[in-house]
């Protein structure tokens, strides 16, 4: 997410209760031959308005996030409301990893409990583009969001 000091901008704040409310995206990421690859992943959001998830170290995602940070996400909630993405993927770690885990184990309790600890990996997203579609409107509201 862009941030300018640690002020968000009001879509960004709107973005951040979004993913919130959400809990889960579609993640797309480019395989080293060029093919889209796609997973549902379970996302928070940070207080920095950082969109994070976890991962494991030996996943097609993985792989391709660490040769390509480019990713393009999906969130949808109750069928009406959806935003669409696209940013740069970041793997965290060492302290760097200690919040954003702490903002995904408190979101979804238990997702950072796995049977391969050494393996997990927490992947945070800087948010450069993103646009939310309303259908409840009518007309059905379509705007990009404001991130700067």
């Amino acid at each position: 997410m862009v941030e300018l000091g640690n002020t968000l901008t009001e879509d960004a704040r709107w973005l951040v209760d979004f993913v919130r409310g959400t809990g889960g995206a579609v993640v797309a990421s480019n395989s080293g031959t060029g093919a889209p690859e796609s997973a549902y992943v379970l996302v928070a959001a940070t207080d920095a308005g950082k969109i994070v998830f976890g991962t494991n170290a030996q996943s097609r995602k993985f792989t391709n996030i660490t040769s390509d940070p480019r990713v393009s996400m999906v969130l949808v909630q109750d069928g009406a409301h959806e935003v669409q993405l696209e940013g740069e993927a970041r793997v965290l770690e060492g302290s760097d990893a200690a919040p954003a885990t702490e903002a995904l184990a408190a979101q979804h309790p238990g997702s950072t409990d796995t049977h391969d600890p050494e393996n997990l990996r927490v992947v945070e997203v800087t948010v450069r583009w993103a646009s939310r579609t309303d259908t409840t409107q009518q007309p059905p509201l379509a705007a990009e969001l404001d991130l700067r």
